[in-house]
């Protein structure tokens, strides 16, 4: 972004004021405009003109201008119109039409996320927009993640006044809490940290930006849902999240719903009860841990360049542990089976064997007795214990929620319950070796048998660990006929969504239950 001086005249005070950068520029203004707000007499009665006029002319010398100054003056235009969203939104869709690549784009959408989230208006219309919303993100997504000589086209980091934007951004909502919990409400605790660091890449922010938009029309469609069977609510919109990720394929927005998952509850109080939120949490489940996802999979080489999917796989891992111990828990064997058996057959597994072997330098690396969760989380742990950086900062908090599932489970330091419990393992090929059909019904007693079996055939897995974290974040966090709709890549206009919003209408169709994103593509 541009750096040197920036002279901009100010008419109404008759005065031209040098700034040193862009930097420098923005900083100042954010202040300005903030001292404005606070003095003006009523909401929206600030005189900003003279900060029209500057950055009008501050965005005509950029052909791809920087995202903080977009953000800036679409904030002035904003406080011209407040609550006016559907505007906001054609406004920032305008100003991204030139960037080659899909994150800036995107991450320019923060404010229209949580003005969206904020707004008191009708759900219907509420609905509408985030269908807009969701169908420009889906075509955004559609635009190259690469250059043609294979580098990265998403490279862009947010300058330091981020900070000062965020803050121009949440001052309508802010009473006294922190500026980044007003700007991105669903984005978790986590996100926000990362948020806050000096240099954070545009990409993340469009990671994030792109949850919180998934996560609020999920949050809708299950308030607009009553009435409709637990069971068959649950189905559809495991559909419907499906759908949605593929067309998203982002590897970002994947990671920020992985690590979501890790620190319950979600970050949507506000929205929804604690049962519709523990029913979230398993739609989101089933749809990180169940498919297996192109956009990740063509990526899971153990090439250094594939060195950033492993935060991605580390997340995926516990995830999947932390689901099979919560289907446990519910006497739900069926479905801790069903994610086990989905983990033991991606490429996760592989992935973190050939990474961790590559990275301790040797081959005659002991492997895990087998493919799932808990035993190639133990042995991660181990080998974490030897000194092999996996979990990086998050080393003694994974160790400390392995000894509190243990303990949960009655088993004291002694690590027998594991995933393996649920299998019989086929040492020669590998392979796993277990009965999931679906729709079966077993009775207690042939359950409690089966399991028990199985219980018998890995008596040796014993693995002692010790340490805990907690975390700690930002501050405290604080529809309709259900139809469900793939968003698809076509010729349509970012105006023509807009228009059919204010119609009350989405565009999509309805979708058929996936076993894989490309059985998806396959029919479109």
């Amino acid at each position: 972004m541009a750096a040197g001086s920036i002279v901009v005249d100010f008419p109404s005070m008759g005065a031209a004021l040098c700034f040193s950068s862009l930097e420098s520029l923005l900083r100042d203004s954010a202040s300005g405009f903030l001292a404005a707000v606070s003095a003006a007499p009523a909401p929206g009665a600030a005189d900003l003109t003279n900060f029209h006029r500057v950055f009008s002319r501050v965005l005509s010398a950029y052909p791809d201008p920087p995202l903080e100054v977009v953000w800036f003056f679409s904030a002035l235009s904003f406080h011209d119109r407040p609550d006016d969203i559907r505007s906001l939104l054609q406004l920032l869709s305008a100003f991204a039409a030139s960037s080659p690549a899909a994150a800036n784009p995107l991450a320019l959408l923060a404010p229209v996320v949580s003005e969206l989230f904020h707004s008191d208006k009708p759900r219907r219309e509420t609905e509408a927009l985030v269908e807009a919303l969701l169908s420009y993100i889906s075509i955004c997504s559609s635009r190259p993640a690469a250059s043609t000589d294979g580098s990265s086209a998403d490279t862009g980091r947010l300058l330091p006044a981020f900070g000062e934007l965020v803050k121009v951004w949440s001052v309508r909502h802010s009473r006294g809490r922190c500026p980044f919990q007003v700007l991105f409400p669903l984005a978790g605790e986590e996100a926000r940290r990362e948020l806050m660091k000096e240099g954070c890449s545009i990409e993340y922010l469009a990671g994030v930006v792109v949850a919180e938009a998934f996560l609020l029309r999920l949050c809708l469609k299950v308030q607009g849902a009553t009435g409709v069977p637990r069971t068959e609510l649950q189905k559809e919109l495991r559909i419907w999240a499906v759908s949605s990720i593929t067309a998203f394929r982002s590897q970002q927005f994947f990671g920020v719903l992985l690590n979501m998952l890790l620190n319950t509850p979600l970050p949507v109080y506000s929205l929804l009860s604690a049962d519709d939120e523990i029913l979230v949490r398993d739609i989101l489940s089933d749809a990180l841990i169940l498919v297996d996802y192109s956009f990740i999979n063509n990526g899971a080489g153990v090439d250094q360049a594939d060195s950033s999917l492993l935060p991605t796989f580390v997340s995926r891992l516990i995830v999947t542990h932390d689901a099979i111990n919560e289907a446990r828990s519910k006497g739900d064997h069926e479905r801790a089976m069903s994610f086990i058996n989905a983990f033991s057959t991606s490429n996760v597994p592989s992935y973190l064997i050939k990474w961790t072997t590559r990275q301790a330098g040797f081959h005659q690396l002991s492997k895990p007795v087998a493919n799932t969760p808990q035993a190639l989380l133990q042995w991660l742990v181990g080998l974490e214990d030897k000194g092999l950086k996996v979990f990086g900062d998050n080393s003694s908090w994974i160790k400390g929620r392995l000894i509190y599932d243990d303990v949960k489970n009655g088993y004291g330091n002694r690590m027998i319950h594991s995933d393996v419990d649920l299998f019989f393992i086929d040492k020669h090929s590998g392979g796993v070796i277990m009965d999931t059909k679906a729709g079966e019904d077993e009775d207690a007693a042939e359950m409690e048998t089966t399991y028990n079996a199985f219980m018998a055939a890995a008596q040796s897995m014993k693995v002692g660990t010790n340490g805990i974290r907690k975390r700690k974040g930002c501050g405290n966090e604080d529809v309709t006929a259900v139809k469900f709709v793939k968003y698809k890549v076509e010729n349509t206009s970012a105006k023509d969504l807009f228009m059919s919003a204010t119609n009350g209408m989405s565009s999509g169709s309805e979708v058929e239950n996936p076993q894989s994103d490309d059985e998806m593509e396959e029919t479109d």
